[in-house]
């Protein structure tokens, strides 16, 4: 893998471990943190440094994406790359995708304005059904 090189950059074995932590989450958009924990699984010499180094590089390089989430401290990053939505539960912190259906009206609002949408993002925030279930 150290070999391999993408848009002029080589792989790096730490690299390739970062990306594997983060698709390995699933959908739970882990923080930084939480990569850093499970690729010290299998490389215990790995820094944070390191970690939020390929983070930034992979989200760069459009090959996950990262979470600004109100309410929620950290950065989440997602494996999941083609568009969709999120829900956020304002209790528990749970983020879940969501399908995102047609363009948004907002989409054709501000395209009629005269501006170039290159993407769009939504975020809906409330409580999870786990959270809305009586103790």
């Amino acid at each position: 893998m150290g070999s391999e090189r993408q848009e002029g950059r080589r792989q790096t074995r730490q690299l390739a471990l970062v990306l594997a932590a983060v698709r390995a989450a699933g959908t739970d958009h882990p923080t930084a943190e939480e990569v850093f924990s499970r690729a010290r699984l299998e490389l215990p010499q790995i820094s944070l440094g390191t970690v939020y180094r390929n983070l930034q590089r992979l989200v760069a390089e459009g090959r996950v994406a990262a979470l600004a989430l109100r309410g929620v401290r950290s950065l989440r990053y997602d494996p999941t790359i083609a568009p969709h939505d999120h829900f956020v539960c304002e209790v528990c912190g749970r983020i879940d995708d969501l399908a995102c259906g047609p363009r948004p009206a907002a989409v054709a609002v501000a395209e009629r304005k005269g501006h170039a949408v290159t993407s769009h993002a939504v975020v809906l925030y409330g409580r999870c059904g786990a959270c809305r279930m009586p103790a």
